[in-house]
């Protein structure tokens, strides 16, 4: 263990003592706060980037006349032109494109959009909606139903709330803000076992390329290289966690403020732009709400279970790292490697953003929670959402039991890859390293 501590101290001291460490350190948060700032300001200005569209109607029926309402960027033009006319009048810069409407409507099911260029999606639903309100409207008009009771009817809106009964009692829940917390906790813990596991990796191969291994080596046991390197870099990773929270926590007030005042805009105009439903009660809504729901989480709970699986899940990807580091003599003869023993981890990622999120505690979902290769991922997503304690704890000794498996067949791949010089060895010759004697 002292010899661990040993070889631990160094790597911390000397990665925390480099410019790159500090610089990144103090500018990485400064980066993610205005990243973030910025999604945030084109978020609310969806059409800041997008130009006027102005779209032709030709309409035979005269049913959708001054029916069609226009959006910031797409504006109706009802005209009378011939179809052998198009090109011509396509070739106006202001147009758009044009839509047809035949004489008859009442079975319509398709129009055509003839335009200059292949609409977005966005541009192709707003159209679409439009027109299918209109036709709505008309069967329902013809139906005898008043066009007051139709703008009535239209303009209804539903705020479904969630509570949750526990055994603590009645909380209030918020899915977007669950969902919210689950994903940033996903991908810290997804982003940072990539980004200090290559450093493992990295460190190894320039041990071994420098020689400077075999005399590191006469002191101490390939293992306790190896497992010293790890906490080290571990140790390194929680530092520069720690200090980006601080640094984060100063920084995103200061940036969020000028950011409202260059928009010139309320929290409560803010969180509905997002699509946020917005009670007669401000203080239930925008940002007062979104605090309010934040107050109704176990924060002390996840931050620790954050912790915990930040810790497994780099021991046990890191030790994974170090054996392919010490199994090849350069960065290129990695990606062999590399693929197969990530995967699980981008698969747990890209599941929990459409299988687990949509059923946190479906038999998948809880499946992935409790293999050691995806449940950092996936258990973080879920956490939020409510989790059996039985679960938790199961899920924490399958980590456990997988950290220490990995790290003893990484320290058995270690011991004869970190000497092996000149050739890059095939998964046929690691399975024959595992069985060696020393």
């Amino acid at each position: 263990m002292k010899k661990i501590w040993l070889v631990t101290k160094r790597e911390y001291i000397t990665r925390v003592k480099k410019k790159s460490f500090l610089v990144m350190t103090l500018l990485s948060p400064l980066l993610i706060v205005l990243f973030y700032g910025i999604i945030f300001y084109f978020s609310f200005n969806k059409d800041i980037s997008d130009t006027s569209k102005k779209v032709l109607i030709v309409d035979e029926s005269g049913n959708f006349k001054n029916q069609l309402k226009n959006s910031k960027t797409i504006s109706f033009e009802y005209v009378n032109i011939d179809k052998n006319e198009i090109q011509k009048v396509l070739e106006i810069d202001e147009n758009y494109g044009i839509i047809f409407i035949p004489a008859n409507t009442d079975s319509i099911k398709e129009l055509e959009f003839l335009g200059k260029e292949q609409p977005s999606l966005n541009t192709l639903d707003y159209i679409e909606s439009q027109f299918l309100s209109t036709i709505k409207n008309k069967k329902l008009s013809e139906k005898g139903i008043d066009k007051e009771i139709l703008t009535q009817i239209n303009s209804q809106k539903l705020n479904l709330k969630t509570i949750k009964y526990t055994e603590k009692g009645i909380e209030k829940g918020n899915s977007g803000v669950t969902t919210m917390i689950g994903f940033i906790g996903a991908f810290l813990i997804y982003l940072f076992i990539f980004l200090y596991g290559i450093q493992v990796m990295r460190g190894v191969i320039e041990e071994k390329t420098n020689r400077i291994v075999e005399v590191i080596i006469s002191s101490v046991k390939p293992f306790q290289l190896m497992m010293g390197k790890i906490v080290g870099i571990a140790m390194v990773g929680l530092t520069q966690f720690l200090l980006w929270i601080v640094l984060v926590s100063v920084l995103s007030g200061p940036v969020s403020g000028t950011i409202m005042n260059l928009m010139d805009v309320s929290p409560t105009e803010i969180a509905a732009s997002q699509g946020a439903k917005i009670p007669e009660n401000t203080n239930e809504g925008g940002i007062g709400g979104f605090m309010n729901d934040l107050g109704n989480y176990n924060f002390t709970l996840i931050l620790c279970m954050f912790l915990f699986y930040f810790i497994s899940g780099y021991l046990f990807y890191g030790s994974l790292f170090a054996a392919i580091g010490s199994a090849v003599d350069n960065e290129t003869d990695t990606q062999q490697f590399m693929f197969p023993m990530t995967m699980p981890l981008i698969l747990a990622f890209v599941l929990a953003q459409s299988v687990v999120v949509n059923a946190p505690n479906g038999s998948i979902a809880v499946w992935l929670s409790m293999i050691p290769f995806t449940s950092p991922v996936v258990m973080m997503v879920r956490l939020p959402f409510g989790v059996p304690v039985w679960q938790i704890l199961v899920s924490m000794l399958s980590m456990i039991t997988g950290f220490i498996f990995t790290v003893w067949l990484a320290g058995r791949i270690y011991r004869i890859g970190i000497l092996t010089f000149g050739k890059k060895p095939s998964y046929k010759e690691i399975w024959k390293w595992l069985f060696m004697n020393n």
